[in-house]
């Protein structure tokens, strides 16, 4: 099976024809090829990036999905983020703001439907209702959490407007869930406001999907203690992300150590590959080869799905636009995506993490 590598710069020119030799050298880069830093993207260049592709913001399912009952991220349609509870805070009138998507519980709510067609909005972490502070009627009143009793004012509308979006109106005022002053920053305040059509006003449902059956065995023998360590953390912790990110099948990659390895690869048959470069033996590394394990710049599916330099799956489109707005665009080129691809270090973050794992799923789910 095929492992990720990249074109040399000058295969990828349009003039460059393949002698039956070029060939054979080309399956032998194809094979033994691996993640290079100068290989890929440089994460420096902004002229392919929209703004919100390089702020925090969360996905989870690959699509938007219609009200029900269940458990769900809320994502503003402006900023791509999710209503948090900061701190994981669990007190009676704890603050409700937007933050960059980690997965944790304090961004999970459980939806119910009540009599009128209004929803309960309760947080999985804190067990408390989603209310607006001491049911407030007017523009900017706060919203926390608080414990349910079943109010008015911790009871919820969600009116569509199409596209997967909604406004959340609260029953007690009839003003809507807005972010303040339409801020897409990290933080920004969460409170009710009267609806105007602002993107800072819309949101959209995003499944909490988990409970994948990815694992991982070491191959090799004789590898230096340190070594196993540095593996076994970056591989445990990268299975978890993706385990906690999608409804994987089950699969148990190979893991091998090979010092002739320049950084680390993987291939389709579910293997990968560190070599003794002690900088790739993390788990931004460790994810990144995972999705390559997938199909991310090896399958036909991701050839097929790429035709044009950008990822055209119709889930994937409409995942990234929940992230980054109407602009988003997962750019693909030299076997790797961005942005969310954790093609550098430097692009690591929780966040980052997190949505890589859902635009991979979505990517499968495009037949990648």
């Amino acid at each position: 099976m095929p492992v990720h590598s990249f074109l040399p710069n000058f295969m990828k020119t349009k003039s460059f024809t393949l002698s039956s030799a070029s060939i054979l050298m080309l399956g032998f880069v194809l094979f033994f090829g691996s993640c290079r830093k100068n290989d890929l993207p440089d994460p420096d260049s902004t002229d392919k990036l929209s703004v919100k592709a390089k702020l925090g913001a969360i996905p989870p399912n690959e699509t938007p999905l219609s009200v029900t009952n269940g458990t769900f991220y809320i994502v503003n349609r402006k900023s791509g983020k999710v209503l948090d509870v900061g701190g994981f805070q669990t007190a009676d009138g704890s603050n409700v703001s937007q933050y960059g998507g980690t997965g944790g519980t304090n961004q999970k709510w459980n939806l119910t439907l009540l009599s009128g067609g209004y929803y309960s909005i309760i947080g999985v972490h804190s067990a408390k209702g989603l209310q607006v502070d001491q049911a407030g009627t007017a523009d900017g009143d706060n919203v926390n959490i608080s414990t349910y009793s079943g109010a008015t004012n911790q009871q919820w509308q969600f009116t569509s407007l199409g596209n997967g979006y909604y406004r959340i109106v609260n029953r007690n005022s009839g003003k809507d869930l807005d972010v303040a002053n339409q801020s897409i920053a990290d933080g920004a305040n969460v409170a009710q406001w009267t609806y105007s059509g602002g993107e800072n006003q819309q949101w959209s449902l995003l499944t909490v999907n988990a409970g994948g059956q990815l694992n991982w065995v070491l191959n090799s023998t004789g590898v230096p203690a340190d070594v196993v360590a540095r593996i076994t953390t970056a591989m445990n912790d990268a299975c978890a992300r993706y385990n906690a990110g999608a409804n994987w099948p089950a699969r148990t990659l190979t893991v091998q150590y090979n010092t002739g390895v320049p950084t680390a690869d993987g291939s389709t048959n579910g293997n990968i590959r560190f070599g003794a470069n002690t900088s790739y033996q993390n788990v931004r590394t460790a994810m990144h080869e995972i999705a390559h394990t997938y199909g991310v710049g090896l399958s036909t599916g991701w050839t097929s799905n790429t035709g044009t330099g950008d990822f055209l799956g119709a889930n994937t489109v409409a995942l990234i636009k929940i992230f980054d707005g109407t602009s988003g665009v997962i750019h693909t080129g030299g076997g790797h995506f961005w942005p969310y691809g954790l093609n550098y270090d430097n692009e690591w973050s929780e966040t980052n993490a997190f949505r890589h794992v859902k635009l991979v799923f979505a990517m499968r789910s495009d037949g990648m």
